[in-house]
């Protein structure tokens, strides 16, 4: 809901069986569109989600499909319990044949609510962030990393 009021451009999806079902689907990977509108009612959007068939986490997909589509896109940011990576191709690789297929030098932020040791930004790359938990900072630093 942040993201939305703050981004004019954005689109939020959700990780389910879903709409944009991945190449992964045995693992039940995919995406959903999910309508987040700025004067949208947190119970609102609560019942919106609820409603979903959620699937695996694979933090490679946002890429992965936005490729696929051709979408342009800046910044990825994903949002997770603590799951990040239930597919073949590791998130980093992901990103980086985006970027390279695209031509757009995107970036990816991953933000786990809880820590189960996990690491999927490649610490050579500079356009990749990790952040565990979420507090009222969470979303200008979110905000500072995509604007340099």
């Amino acid at each position: 809901m942040v993201t939305a009021a703050r981004e004019p451009e954005h689109q939020v999806m959700a990780f389910t069986d879903g709409a944009y079902p991945s190449m992964y689907s045995d693992l039940g990977c995919g995406l959903t569109p999910l309508a987040i509108d700025p004067d949208d009612r947190l119970d609102h959007v609560l019942k919106r989600i609820g409603r979903l068939r959620f699937g695996g986490t694979d933090c490679a997909v946002p890429m992965r499909e936005a490729l696929k589509h051709e979408w342009p896109v800046d910044v990825f940011v994903v949002y997770t319990d603590n799951e990040t990576w239930a597919g073949k191709v590791h998130p980093a690789q992901a990103l980086q044949q985006y970027r390279a297929s695209m031509g757009i030098p995107a970036k990816l932020v991953v933000v786990a609510m809880a820590s189960n040791g996990f690491s999927i930004a490649n610490p050579d790359d500079a356009g990749m962030l990790d952040v565990v938990g979420f507090d009222a900072a969470t979303p200008a630093l979110i905000a500072d990393f995509a604007a340099n």
